[in-house]
């Protein structure tokens, strides 16, 4: 008879993961990118290195992954080793870098809007601020979407509303 995993019992696994995940998510966030970014750990160290923080990201996700690798390629040659970390938290480790690589995926298309409307402004003469400043929130995408997108800006600069008449979507 061949051994199964039960939709109930998967369900509570399901749960378990994201309560874990949550948990991941608030401690080591707050420890690797203090209070407001999230993704600030991947920035710094992408500037330090003069690379793209997915690259940063990249390298400290793929360190999981092969771990996990690692452990499939035993089961096949039938290795036994000590794991520093389980396997089960490298996986949930794995799910918190692909939730903050979605971060990044909704950042980059937020931005990419941004720079959209940032050239067709430039067509009708309209000004923006540019959202590339560290300074500045991000706007969300429905803001921009329906025209509303607000810049927080320095205190030495001023504020401006993206004009809805101008964005095509």
């Amino acid at each position: 008879m061949t051994a199964q995993f039960s939709h109930d019992r998967y369900n509570v696994l399901v749960k378990a993961t994201f309560d874990k995940v949550t948990e991941l998510s608030k401690l080591k966030g707050g420890e690797y990118s203090g209070d407001n970014d999230r993704l600030l750990n991947f920035r710094r160290n992408g500037d330090r290195l003069g690379l793209d923080m997915e690259v940063i990201w990249a390298v400290y996700a793929a360190k999981h992954w092969d771990a996990l690798m690692q452990y499939i390629q035993d089961i096949n040659t039938n290795t036994s080793r000590p794991r520093l970390e389980s396997l089960e938290s490298r996986c949930d480790d794995l799910i918190v870098y692909l939730l903050l690589f979605k971060a990044m995926l909704q950042e980059s298309a937020e931005t990419a809007r941004l720079v959209a409307y940032d050239e067709q402004s430039k067509q009708t003469g309209t000004t923006i601020l540019s959202a590339s400043k560290p300074d500045l929130r991000s706007p969300t995408a429905a803001e921009i979407d329906a025209g509303h997108a607000i810049f927080k800006a320095p205190p030495h600069w001023s504020e401006q509303t993206v004009p809805q008449k101008e964005y095509g979507g």
